[in-house]
Formats: C-alpha cells, sequence, structure tokens
C-alpha cells in the first residue's frame, strides 16, 4: 500500500473520531457506506524528455568515443541551462552492432522474395554474406527536469549537441503523494458531509466511522501531455514540421497548464 492511503486513513481517523467497541456493542452498530470525492488544481513542475544518441565509425572503439563526446554535450547543456531547478538524467545501456551495407541487405530481401515464388526445381538466387561496413553505437536516455517551460529551450539544446529521436513525453508532478493527500482530504471530508446530510434526513446523526473501505487517486503523472514533438537531431530543431510550415521547439506552445489531481474514497460511517 501506498504511503499516503496511511497517511490518509490516519487524518480519517482523526476528524471522524470513530466509536470503539467498549462505546458501542458491534451487534447494535449501525451503518452509512458513503462515497466522497475530492480535487486539486496544481501546476507541473517538471517535464520529461526522451532521446537517442547513435554513432557510426569504422571501430567499435571510435563509435564508442564519438558517441560518449555527444553524451557529454547533451549533459553540459543541461548543466549550462541555469535556469532549471531540477535536472536528472537516466540513461540505458550502450549497444554496439555491425552496420552491414544496405545493397546487400536489400539483394538478400529481393532473393527471398524471388525465392518464394520459384516452382520446384526451378535454380534460386543465391543470398550474399554481408559483412560489417562500419561498427555502430547507440544509448537511449530520459531526462527529467523543471521547471516545465523550459522543455522547448532543452529539446533544441539536446538536438544541436547531436541527440536524435528526441520526444516531449509529457510533464510531473514532483510532490505527487502530498497533491493527492489533499485530494485525499478533501475527499474524506465530502464523504463526511453527504454522511452528516443523510444522517440529518433520518433524523440520526454521524458519530463515528467504521472503516476506510477504498482509496484512489486519478492522476497519471504522464498522461497530461502536450504535442508530441520528434527532432531531426544535429542541429535541426529549428526546423520541425507539424502539419505545415516549419517552426522552431521554442516558438511552439509547450505550456504544461493547470492539471487536476483527483482522488475518490468509501466511507463507513456509524451513526445512531
Amino acid at each position: 500500500m501506498r504511503p499516503v492511503l496511511f497517511m490518509t486513513t490516519a487524518l480519517l481517523v482523526a476528524a471522524c473520531q470513530p466509536a470503539t467497541p467498549d462505546e458501542i456493542e458491534r451487534k447494535d452498530i449501525k451503518t452509512l457506506s458513503v462515497t466522497g470525492v475530492g480535487e486539486v488544481e496544481v501546476m507541473p513542475d517538471q517535464f520529461v524528455i526522451s532521446g537517442a544518441v547513435i554513432k557510426q565509425a569504422d571501430t567499435s572503439k571510435a563509435s564508442m568515443n564519438a558517441l560518449a563526446d555527444i553524451v557529454n554535450a547533451v549533459q553540459a547543456s543541461a548543466k549550462d541551462e541555469a535556469k532549471l531547478i531540477s535536472r536528472e538524467f537516466s540513461f540505458a545501456s550502450v549497444n554496439t552492432t555491425g552496420v552491414k551495407a544496405p545493397e546487400c541487405l536489400l539483394f538478400n530481401q529481393e532473393a527471398d522474395r524471388t525465392n518464394a515464388t520459384l516452382r520446384t526445381g526451378e535454380k534460386r538466387i543465391t543470398k550474399r554474406v554481408c559483412k560489417d561496413i562500419s561498427q555502430q553505437a547507440s544509448i537511449s536516455f530520459t531526462f527529467t527536469a523543471g521547471p516545465p517551460d523550459l522543455a522547448g529551450a532543452l529539446l533544441s539544446d539536446f538536438s544541436e549537441n547531436g541527440a536524435i529521436r528526441l520526444t516531449l513525453d509529457g510533464y510531473k508532478i514532483k510532490d505527487i503523494d502530498e497533491i493527492e493527500l489533499k485530494a485525499g482530504e478533501r475527499a474524506i471530508s465530502n464523504a463526511r458531509e453527504k454522511a452528516d446530510r443523510l444522517a440529518a434526513a433520518g433524523g440520526a446523526k454521524i458519530i463515528g466511522v467504521v472503516d476506510l473501505n477504498s482509496y484512489q487517486a486519478t492522476y497519471n503523472q504522464r498522461r497530461a501531455s502536450p504535442p508530441r514533438i520528434n527532432t531531426s537531431g544535429a542541429g535541426e530543431s529549428s526546423q520541425l514540421v507539424e502539419g505545415g510550415d516549419p517552426v522552431a521547439v521554442t516558438d511552439m506552445n509547450l505550456e504544461a497548464g493547470m492539471q487536476i489531481v483527483s482522488a475518490g474514497v468509501q466511507l463507513e460511517f456509524i451513526y445512531e
């Protein structure tokens, strides 16, 4: 169970003052099940960018060195952005593969296609052995930082330093547990208000709570995403096209906008 659920339960006990078994016999307890909802409007404070670095060279060592140069440049560009209040890179493992000649690969594909149409006894085309013409090193990464209004600037910086397949994945709320707790508090308050009104309508009153039957926060950290943006890398970030004329990353509307964090609870109240 998440820590926020324990905190919400503690608040519930403190706020509703549940009756103890010594005060009421279990067989005499009358209960009322009520659902409450709560919402908190909050501005995301982080953005998430994913991307990759791919380099080819004659040898694996040379491609790895070229890859390292770009990775270092990308990290340096983030470090040099003085307005960032948080920054965190997450890198995957480096992959190295041999690169075959495109002409050889194409010939083998055509050979497979032709051989599949031949009748029994017809001479089949012999496929070629494609040798490596170079070595490729690649790595993917995720960058999480804030504030969110710098997402466009970092997309541009990373692209200009050689990163490719850059995507603005979305926005995050750093202290999401605290925000969900606030939403949970409001949901509990909403449930108590409903219970009080229902009990009063029947000439009764709420005297405590049996249990917090369920709690569910509904915000997804990456669900509220901006328009998906991909760059071509190598300094071409100013030539993005989204169904029209080329436009610079930093000129696009990348504002995160206010997000809603909501919570729902189901409480079983005691009344008399």
